[in-house]
C-alpha cells in the first residue's frame, strides 16, 4: 500500500517541555492515515517529526480540537539526539501540558545514564514514577542499579527523588535507603558531598560529612564537620569567591581537638590545632591594551603541622614538611619593561618562635628587555633588585642588586659561525642591621665572548644535527668594601644569607647532538656535554671545574635518560640522576634513582623513586608506588593500588605507608602510618570514600 504523507501545523505542539515552540510544524507519515471530524488516526509504521523531536510509533489518535495525542504500540520518542524514550502507550494532554506513559524507558545520552517505570506521568515540569530503575551501565545486565518503588523527576530544577530505594551490584541488594535525591545534571547547588566513612586502630571511627552552599553563582562555602571517635572532632569552613572574570579566591580555616586520653597517649604538644590558608590570584588587575599585570596572594598560618594531618581528607597526604611559606606578588609587565614587588613570610614549625627566621618585607625588582641600539646587532638591558630580609634576632640587611649588560652579535663565515661578545656590570649593596658589620659594597665588569654553530645533515633514514659552543668569561672586580660573606672565612658565617657571588674567570666548552627520524622527525637521541675551567689566583692557571653529561634515549615505548655532573674539585660526582620509563600494551613503570654530593660538607643524599604496573582484563589495573631513601635506608612512602575502571562504575583499592610529620613533647618528629583508602564510582551519579588508618606511631 502507498504510504499517505500529511503536514498539519499544531498552533500550541508541546512534547515533554513546556518552552518548546508554539508554532511547530509536525509531520505525520504512515501507511494508513485519516481524518474524520478533526479526529487524526494513523496506523501502520507511524512516524510524527519536527525540528526537535522525532516519534515512531504503531498507531496514533490525534484530537486536534482538544490538543490530545495518543501513541500505542512501540512508542519512541528522540529529542534532540540526547534524550530517547520507548514506551507501548503515551497519553499526551498539549493544553494542560500532561503526559500518561506506561510502561517507560528514558535514555538520557548526554548524562549517559536510563531510568525506567511500570507507569509515569508527566505534568507540568514534573515526572511521577512508579516502580522504577535508574543506571549508567547496559540496560539488558547493568554491573549496577537503583530500584525505588516511587520517585519524582524535575526537570525545571533538574532534581530527582526516590523513595525506598535499593542499591543492586548485578542482583544482589547492597544498601537500602527509605530516601534518596541526587542532581540530574552538573549544576552547583546546596545540598551534601560524598561523606568520608572508616575506621583506625588509634582513632577509632572516624566520619565526616561536607555540607556544601551555593547561594550565588560566583561564591560558595562548605562546612565539613568530622568527628574521631577515640581522637576528637574537628571543623572545617571552605569559602570560594570569583569577584571577576580574571581572578578566584579560595580561602580556608579549620580546628581539630584532642581528646586527653589521645593527646597523653601520643605524647602531642597541643591539644587544639588550627590553622588558615588563603589563595587569591587575579589578573588585568590594572593593565590595558597589551600589557599583563597579575595579583597573587597564598598565605598560610597553623599553630602546629598536626593541624595538616587532622584537616578532612587529608590522611593520604605525604606531609613532612615543617617549613611555611606566605607571599604576596604583584607584577607588572608589558613590551619593554617588567617589574614586580614581592612579600614573603616564612615559619619553621619546629620552632617555639620565629624570632631568628628571616622575612624578606618586601622584595623589589625592574628590569627592562632587551633592545637595539644604534644597529639591530647591538643590544642592552637593565636590572635592578631590592630586598628587606628581617628578624628580630640576628644578622639583618638590605639588599641592592644593579645589572647592566650590552651585548653585541654577529655572524662569521657565511652564518656558519655565531659570535657574541658581552659587558656586563654587576653592582651589590649591602646595608646590615642588628650587628656591627660593615655594610658591604662590591662591583664588577665581566666580559664574555661566545663562538657556537648548529650543523644539520640528512641521511637516508635520520637527521643528524650539531651544535658546538664555547664561552670565555673574564671577570675584573672594580669595587669590594665591607664585610662580605665567603665560603672560606667561617668569621662571618653570620653573614651566609647575604652571600655575594663573585664571579671567577672561566672557559665553558659545550657541544649538544640530536638524533632524529627522517619520516617523523621525532628525536631519537640527545647527548649534551659540558666542560667548564675557572681561574686558580694561586697557580695563575685554569683548572678543569665541572663536566656534565646529559643523554637521553626516546624510543617506541618510553625514554631512558641520564644527567651526570663531575667535580675536579672534590674529584668525584656531585649529581648523577637516572630515569627509565616504559609503557607497552598493559604493562607500565616508571623509574628514578637522584644521587647529591654537596661539595662543601660531603653530604650525600641518595633516592630512588619508582612505580610499576600492569593493566588486565580490559578494566582492571594493579600499581606499586614507593619513594626510597637510600642513604639512610628508609622508605618514606609506598602505595599499594588496585582499581577497576569499567564503562559505568569504578573503584580503587589503595594501602598507603608512609611518613608523616608530628609535634610532640618528645624527639620524635613524625610517626608511619598506614592507611586502606578505597573510592567507589557509580558514574553520573554517586561516589563513596572510605579511609581505614592501619599503622600506630613507631
Amino acid at each position: 500500500m502507498h504510504r499517505i504523507f500529511l503536514v498539519i501545523t499544531f498552533l500550541s505542539m508541546v512534547l515533554f517541555a513546556k518552552d518548546s515552540l508554539q508554532d511547530e510544524n509536525i509531520q505525520i507519515l504512515a501507511e494508513n492515515l485519516e481524518i474524520k471530524n478533526d479526529i487524526v488516526n494513523a496506523s501502520g509504521e507511524v512516524v510524527v517529526y519536527s525540528p526537535n523531536y522525532y516519534i515512531t510509533a504503531n498507531r496514533l489518535i490525534y484530537d486536534k480540537i482538544n490538543a490530545k495525542l495518543e501513541l500505542f504500540g512501540d512508542v519512541n520518542i528522540i529529542k534532540n539526539e540526547e534524550l530517547v524514550s520507548y514506551s507501548q502507550y503515551i497519553y499526551i494532554d498539549i493544553k494542560n501540558d500532561i503526559n500518561n506513559l506506561k510502561p517507560m524507558l528514558v535514555v538520557d545520552n548526554s548524562n549517559k545514564l536510563w531510568f525506567n517505570a511500570k507507569k509515569g506521568l508527566k505534568s507540568s515540569d514534573k515526572y511521577d514514577l512508579n516502580n522504577s530503575t535508574l543506571s549508567s551501565c547496559n540496560c539488558k545486565d547493568p554491573a549496577w542499579s537503583i530500584s525505588f518503588s516511587s520517585g519524582d523527576l524535575n526537570t525545571t530544577k533538574q532534581w530527582m527523588n526516590t523513595y525506598n530505594t535499593t542499591l543492586y551490584l548485578k542482583n544482589f541488594p547492597v544498601f537500602y535507603t527509605p530516601y534518596f535525591g541526587f542532581p540530574t545534571d552538573d549544576t552547583r547547588r546546596t545540598g551534601l558531598l560524598k561523606p568520608t566513612i572508616g575506621y583506625s586502630q588509634s582513632e577509632g571511627f572516624i566520619y565526616a560529612q561536607p555540607i556544601y552552599f551555593a547561594p550565588q553563582l560566583n561564591y560558595d562555602f562548605e562546612y565539613i564537620p568530622q568527628t574521631r571517635l577515640k581522637r576528637g572532632n574537628g571543623h572545617t569552613l571552605k569559602y570560594r569567591y570569583v569577584d571577576s572574570l580574571y581572578s578566584k579566591l579560595d580561602f580556608e580555616i579549620g580546628m581539630f581537638k584532642e581528646k586527653k586520653t589521645y593527646r597523653e597517649k601520643m605524647d602531642l604538644t597541643n591539644s587544639k590545632h588550627y590553622g588558615w590558608n588563603l589563595e587569591y590570584k587575579r589578573s588585568k588587575l590594572f593593565s590595558a591594551n597589551d600589557d599583563s599585570d597579575g595579583l597573587v596572594i597564598d598565605s598560610l598560618e597553623m599553630n602546629d603541622v598536626d593541624y595538616i594531618n587532622t584537616k578532612y581528607n587529608s590522611s593520604t597526604t605525604n606531609n613532612k614538611d615543617k617549613f611555611l611559606e606566605s607571599k604576596i606578588k604583584y607584577f607588572y609587565n608589558t613590551n619593554k619593561y617588567y617589574s614586580d614587588f614581592e612579600l614573603n613570610r616564612y615559619k619553621d614549625l619546629s620552632k617555639d618562635n620565629n624570632d631568628e627566621i628571616l622575612q624578606k618585607i618586601p622584595s623589589l625588582s625592574f628590569h627592562k628587555y632587551a633592545d637595539s641600539i644604534f644597529n639591530n646587532n647591538l643590544t642592552t638591558s637593565f636590572e635592578i633588585s631590592t630586598n628587606r630580609k628581617t628578624r628580630k634576632v640576628g644578622v639583618g640587611g638590605d639588599t641592592t642588586e644593579l645589572f647592566l649588560p650590552i651585548n653585541y652579535h654577529s655572524y662569521l663565515f657565511n652564518e656558519y659561525l655565531n659570535f657574541t661578545f658581552s659587558e656586563q656590570v654587576n653592582y651589590t649593596n649591602i646595608k646590615y642591621k642588628n650587628s656591627d658589620y660593615i655594610d658591604a659594597n662590591y662591583a664588577e665588569n665581566n666580559h664574555i665572548f661566545s663562538l657556537y654553530s648548529n650543523l644539520i645533515k640528512p641521511y637516508e633514514n635520520i637527521i643528524h644535527s650539531v651544535g658546538l659552543s664555547t664561552t670565555y668569561t673574564d671577570s675584573n672586580q672594580f669595587k669590594k668594601s665591607g664585610d662580605i660573606y665567603t665560603a672560606e672565612d667561617t668569621s662571618t658565617s653570620d653573614l651566609s644569607p647575604f652571600a655575594i657571588s663573585e664571579t671567577t674567570k672561566n672557559i665553558s666548552l659545550g657541544f649538544n647532538q640530536s638524533f632524529y627520524n627522517k619520516m617523523t622527525l621525532k628525536e631519537i637521541i640527545n647527548h649534551k656535554l659540558n666542560l667548564s675551567y675557572v681561574y686558580n689566583n694561586s697557580t695563575g692557571s685554569y683548572e678543569k671545574n665541572t663536566l656534565q653529561n646529559d643523554l637521553t634515549y626516546y624510543y617506541d615505548y618510553g625514554s631512558l635518560s641520564n644527567r651526570l655532573i663531575y667535580s675536579y674539585l672534590i674529584k668525584d660526582i656531585t649529581t648523577s640522576s637516572t630515569s627509565f620509563h616504559f609503557k607497552k600494551d598493559q604493562y607500565f613503570t616508571n623509574l628514578h634513582y637522584s644521587y647529591l654530593k654537596k661539595e662543601d660538607t660531603l653530604e650525600e643524599e641518595k633516592t630512588f623513586n619508582y612505580d610499576l604496573g600492569f593493566n588486565f582484563w580490559k578494566y582492571y589495573k594493579t600499581t606499586y608506588k614507593e619513594e626510597y631513601d637510600l642513604e639512610n635506608h628508609i622508605s618514606k612512602k609506598k602505595e599499594y593500588i588496585f582499581s577497576i575502571d569499567d564503562r559505568c562504575w569504578a573503584i580503587d583499592f589503595k594501602l598507603i605507608d608512609s611518613l608523616v610529620a608530628s609535634n610532640t613533647t618528645t624527639n620524635v618528629d613524625s610517626y608511619r602510618q598506614k592507611i586502606i583508602y578505597v573510592e567507589l564510582n557509580l558514574k553520573q551519579l554517586f561516589q563513596l570514600a572510605q579511609q581505614y588508618e592501619l599503622g600506630k606511631r613507631d
